[in-house]
């Protein structure tokens, strides 16, 4: 399989931008993080950090899970089933591990003085992803007759429909588990899309769809989702946070409309992201490969490092948002450098993410 350099650069912007979520929730924005900040945001600023979330959460990792989808066949193809798993139960089950039962209450008897209960923490997509690639092993070992979708591209129709789908599937879901509430460390009102979203990579990469992205749909990619930001920035203005609590889930229009609303930038802002990618960073970086290289240790590093940085920003008599973008300009670089000693320390376990 030719390398795509510029998933390289995804994954780095993407693992920076699951730093940048976590330590924004650590100073006020909607969420669950490990260590709320004595001093968080209020007011508009809070309201517009918790728009940033959502705007995140629509997209980010849903398109982890369509890349690191869209490199599974050709993995499992050149490997085969047995050093595969091997493969997977060593880079994902051994770190997974690790962090349950060790990092995870580490973390937390750092922060409270008291032992944690063992918990995925942000790990639960490595465990969503081991999951989900032992379902497709399962299916390239077992099914005889395979599914094959033979589609030239990700058409406007497609598109719509599986917006759709995935808002009323999120819509019913979100009756009994509304966002917030979780199943065993996993928020299942999300795996609607995270599913779909996986699935479609394979399907992507099958059907060869990413060499057929063109830039001008993707600019109108782009302009829907800047209109669908329009209402929603307002709504977070002018209501947060009286009725955000209703797009969590319930009969109610805005439950309906977030529903709807996430798949929709999800699409939007995956297909633009890509296609810009593809258009203007299909080049090797040695530094876009380090970084790449080293963003899955980042990844299970990356709550010490948020949580030791909003600490420190803490002694500084400044606003809880010059705090966070300290932590954010700091904590970033200084996760990079953690990684890699732990990498080294870890003897080289790591995956494609």
């Amino acid at each position: 399989m030719k390398r795509i350099y510029y998933l390289d650069l995804l994954r780095v912007f993407l693992t920076m931008l699951v730093f940048y979520h976590h330590s924004a929730i650590s100073f006020g924005a909607s969420g669950g993080w490990y260590y709320i900040s004595e001093e968080p945001a209020t007011g508009i600023t809070q309201a517009l950090l918790s728009a940033s979330m959502g705007v995140d959460q629509s997209y980010f990792m849903s398109l982890f899970f369509f890349i690191s989808a869209y490199l599974l066949p050709a993995s499992f193809d050149r490997k085969g089933v047995k050093p595969f798993i091997m493969d997977r139960l060593s880079r994902l089950g051994i770190p997974l591990l690790l962090f349950y039962f060790v990092l995870g209450p580490l973390l937390v008897y750092w922060i409270w003085g008291t032992w944690g209960s063992p918990g995925f923490g942000p790990m639960w997509f490595v465990f969503t992803l081991l999951v989900f690639e032992f379902a497709y092993v399962i299916y390239r070992r077992f099914c005889s007759k395979r599914l094959s979708i033979k589609r030239k591209g990700f058409a406007w129709l497609e598109a719509l429909s599986f917006i759709l789908l995935m808002g009323l599937t999120a819509f019913l879901i979100r009756l009994w588990i509304p966002v917030g509430s979780d199943v065993f460390g996993l928020q299942l009102g999300f795996y609607p899309l995270y599913i779909a979203m996986y699935f479609l990579g394979i399907v992507a990469y099958r059907n060869r769809w990413l060499e057929r992205l063109d830039m001008r749909t993707g600019y109108a990619w782009l302009a829907i989702v800047c209109l669908l930001l329009i209402p929603s920035l307002l709504y977070m203005a002018g209501t947060y946070p009286d009725r955000l609590g209703y797009t969590a889930g319930g009969w109610n229009i805005y439950a309906l409309y977030y529903a709807m609303w996430e798949p929709a930038m999800c699409v939007g802002v995956c297909y633009f992201l890509l296609v810009l990618g593809k258009s203007y960073f299909n080049r090797p970086s040695p530094a876009i490969q380090c970084l790449s290289r080293y963003s899955y240790s980042f990844y299970i590093i990356h709550p010490f490092v948020v949580v030791g940085c909003v600490f420190a920003a803490e002694l500084f008599p400044v606003p809880p948002l010059v705090r966070l973008a300290l932590v954010c300009i700091i904590g970033i670089p200084l996760c990079f450098i953690v990684a890699i000693g732990f990498r080294k320390l870890l003897g080289g376990v790591h995956v494609r993410i």
